[in-house]
């Protein structure tokens, strides 16, 4: 029988209080924050250019008498923090957040927490500069340049705050550093372990010669002065994150390194110096398990990609350097875009963790000298994907394929959905609506399908929303990508399907709103959108964009269209009847980009009429946003299933970790001219894209030919077994955009969705094409469906009532529980009686 309603509800973890917390403790930090005095460019508090890459540690001691039940650490800096009670770590964070907002975290202490004497540590830092996950929050006189706030409820009592009796010391043990580019964004750490003592997390530890910390008192050019308390300017009031606590695996090699000579000397500068001594990957050099006298490479073999913290145990004499990077190759391009780390070490043991998290598949290592001994791990810490929900069939390949696609998105599934966790670990608007529909069809846990798009809803002033958000790419003068907006709309709509929780999608109408009414300042008398600025990228195959894109319009008509059902269901006919008429002007327009003669809908419209391009991306969009006319849905449907005209190309088969740098060569924005026959061939979409493609096949009945189109997978199974890759043709080898056939084995083949908002009923409409056996447990808030199909029958068991679609089309509908049904299957065509 199916499971009882234990399923995803999207709930908040243990300890989460929707509610403001009243706060004991005060903010706090060195008495040197990252902030300059007023001036006449800016007279309401800025940081200070100079201070960046700022760190300072924290520690009070506080007493525990008797037994305790429960004992809980509330916690938030400005911008990261690491927790450690009586020397074992408790947590780290914030989660990402947009400037001038900031959430807290709670972290269990029960494991670590003594009776009597208890030690709380802080190790913070302020970068000072834009990271791909944090902004800086416009500063006020006295915050804004490096805070925490913090205290320890122990049953349901404060036995801690922060506040002046906390002692403090500069980091002065961390060089600081600035990022290495634009792109390259993530900040070096360089430690020198010599400088600080480890035993300062614990017990025991002599702390008289630390100051007390600096408390900070609200100052700013209006609002009340002198709170030391969250809720003022300029974070506004702390509300505890949507998320539960990480799942933590540990990740070591899987067999000794190998090694390579280095030549003496290195590069002091930690942003070069590893992407120097890598040029022995390329000279030649013999590698192998003998570790070589001298200074020396390491490269260490995880087995497949990870995503955390990298650890290092390094035992040997004081004054060592060792530099090192997590990267997805081994390449000189690829370490020269890491974010490396040098580590001096002390006298004997050093134990090294770095700060953030990055992402990779091999850990390389400078070493200097013969007489370190190295060991190596890497502390993963992912949203969790609790057991319960899965799938399975009779093609190997396809269980496959869906096991690494899982894996691809809970790599990419932080505290936000990232692109990639290897090279940027930006949440990109656009990305996650594939990762979130992954999480949606085949994860218990709804927490970050459902706070993904709230986070993701931070519109510029003039309603667009930015390419990333809570991040450097969030910043002024970052030009937007348009459909990236739209895709979040259709995120948006997907919150409304599985979830039904209209505070949830109410929120985000009015984000939506502004998007759409943002396009329509770009649109002509003709309906259709022209000239919109921004970078439109579509997707990285060569899809024609320039002037009139018709991809563009048509994902523009499946938002308004989205937008309009989302604002009927919500009680608002206003908003909805604006949708439609846009769409119907829209769809009027649209039948210009059709070509009779060519069976397709062209790419672009210009001044002399249609361009010459065709992709499936176009006719895909247009038959997700209802802009194909019944008596052309055949038409489309072939030239989607036209595999052999289809063709890609990805410029990120020449940049990133393969061949060239992010710098080299030609710049992946821009789009090349059509070379190809035009008349005969079709732009095919890249692994992104075809959550569209697949969509607009399911709509026009050919859901069964996408078993045979899964194993376009296979290429990205070959180049990266362990994660799937960004494009066919290269790439980041973990990207979570790539995981849409997770999605659809659920969705499209077992055939399991909401019929209506909320899981209320749910339709199941297997299409098992060449497969002899499909099954699958799909998580609802109601509790799972289980779905199995087999020899012409199948086998349903809902905790909600079903909607149940026959190949024929035929639909029957049934109540609740279990129940074994014989498929109706479609004529062939023309054998009809």
């Amino acid at each position: 029988m199916h499971a009882p309603a234990a399923a995803p509800t999207g709930a908040a973890p243990p300890g989460f209080r929707a509610e403001p917390r009243a706060w004991t403790g005060e903010w706090i930090w060195s008495d040197r924050p990252a902030l300059a005095p007023p001036g006449p460019d800016n007279p309401f508090g800025r940081h200070d250019p100079d201070r960046f890459d700022h760190r300072v540690l924290f520690r009070t001691v506080f007493r525990v008498a008797g037994p305790v039940r429960g004992a809980r650490l509330f916690i938030t800096a400005d911008s990261r923090y690491t927790a450690y009670l009586n020397g074992v770590e408790v947590g780290d964070g914030p989660v990402r957040h947009g400037p001038g907002t900031l959430y807290y975290s709670v972290h269990d202490l029960a494991g670590a927490l003594v009776e009597g004497e208890n030690v709380l540590a802080v190790a913070a830092r302020f970068y000072g500069h834009p990271t791909p996950w944090w902004e800086p929050t416009p500063p006020t006189f006295t915050q804004g340049g490096g805070s925490l706030v913090a205290e320890v409820e122990v049953d349901g009592s404060v036995a801690a705050a922060s506040g002046p009796h906390w002692r403090v010391r500069e980091g002065d043990a961390w060089e600081r550093c600035r990022p290495m580019g634009l792109l390259n964004s993530q900040i070096p750490e360089a430690f020198d372990a010599r400088l600080l003592d480890p035993g300062w997390t614990g017990a025991g530890f002599d702390d008289t010669g630390w100051a007390p910390a600096t408390v900070q008192a609200a100052h700013a050019v209006t609002g009340p002065r002198g709170r030391t308390r969250p809720g003022g300017h300029p974070y506004g009031v702390l509300l505890p994150h949507p998320l539960p606590p990480p799942a933590v695996t540990r990740h070591a090699p899987v067999g000794p390194p190998l090694w390579y000579a280095l030549p003496p000397g290195a590069d002091p500068d930690v942003h070069t110096a590893l992407a120097a001594d890598a040029a022995v990957l390329e000279d030649g050099t013999p590698a192998g398990p003998d570790r070589p006298g001298g200074r020396a490479l390491a490269v260490f073999d995880l087995g497949r990609i990870v995503s955390g913290r990298t650890r290092l145990t390094l035992d040997g004499p004081a004054g060592r350097t060792v530099t090192g990077a997590l990267v997805e190759a081994v390449t000189p391009v690829a370490l020269g875009s890491a974010a490396p780390f040098r580590i001096r070490t002390r006298n004997g043991r050093t134990r090294f963790t770095a700060s953030d998290p990055s992402g990779g598949r091999y850990l390389v290592l400078s070493v200097d000298g013969p007489d370190v001994e190295v060991a190596v791990a890497v502390r993963e810490a992912l949203r969790p994907r609790p057991a319960g929900a899965g799938f399975e069939c009779s093609d190997p390949f396809l269980e496959h394929l869906f096991a690494v696609a899982l894996r691809t998105v809970d790599l990419t599934a932080q505290d936000a959905y990232l692109d990639c966790p290897t090279r940027e670990s930006r949440a990109w608007v656009g990305d996650a609506v594939v990762h979130q529909a992954v999480d949606l069809a085949t994860s218990p846990d709804w927490s970050l399908a459902v706070w993904n798009p709230r986070l993701l809803a931070r519109a510029r002033p003039d309603g667009m929303l930015p390419m990333v958000v809570a991040g450097d790419f969030a910043r002024d003068g970052v030009p937007p990508i348009p459909d990236w907006a739209l895709h979040w709309i259709r995120s948006v709509h997907l919150l409304y399907r599985y979830t039904g929780d209209r505070e949830a999608v109410a929120e985000l109408l009015g984000t939506a709103e502004g998007v759409l009414r943002w396009f329509a300042r770009h649109a002509r008398p003709d309906g259709l959108l022209h000239d919109v600025p921004g970078w439109v990228l579509i997707d990285w195959s060569p899809v024609q964009v320039a002037g009139c894109s018709a991809a563009l319009n048509a994902l523009w008509g499946r938002a308004l269209a989205d937008f309009a059902e989302m604002a009927a269901w919500s009680g608002d006919p206003g908003r909805a009847l604006w949708a439609r008429d846009a769409h119907a002007r829209l769809a009027e327009g649209f039948e210009a980009f059709w070509d009779e003669e060519r069976g397709a809908y062209r790419d672009t419209l210009g001044p002399a009429g249609p361009g010459r391009g065709v992709s499936e991306h176009t006719a895909a969009a247009a038959v997700c946003a209802r802009l194909v006319p019944p008596r052309r849905r055949d038409r489309v449907r072939d030239l989607l299933l036209d595999r052999d005209a289809m063709f890609t190309r990805s410029p990120l088969a020449d940049h990133g970790v393969d061949e060239r740098g992010a710098y080299d060569g030609t710049p992946v924005h821009l789009r090349e001219a059509p070379d190809w026959d035009t008349e005969a061939r079709v732009v095919g979409a890249q692994p992104f894209f075809r959550y569209v493609v697949h969509d607009a096949l399911a709509e026009l009945g050919a859901a069964d030919a996408l078993v045979d189109l899964y194993r376009d997978w296979a290429v990205l199974l070959e180049s990266g077994p362990s994660a799937l890759r960004e494009c066919w043709e290269g790439g980041s080898f973990a990207h979570g955009w790539s995981a849409t056939p997770a999605r659809d084995l659920v969705v499209h083949t077992l055939g399991v969705s909401p019929a209506e908002p909320g899981y209320a009923s749910v339709r199941v409409a297997p299409r098992p094409g060449r497969l002899e056996r499909i099954a699958g447990r799909v998580p609802t808030p109601h509790g799972f469906v289980e779905v199995a199909v087999e020899n012409g029958r199948a086998r349903v068991d809902s905790p909600v009532p079903v909607e149940f679609s026959h190949p024929s089309g035929r639909v029957d509908r049934f109540p609740a529980g279990e129940r074994t049904i014989t498929l109706h299957h479609a004529f062939p065509r023309g054998d009809q009686p």
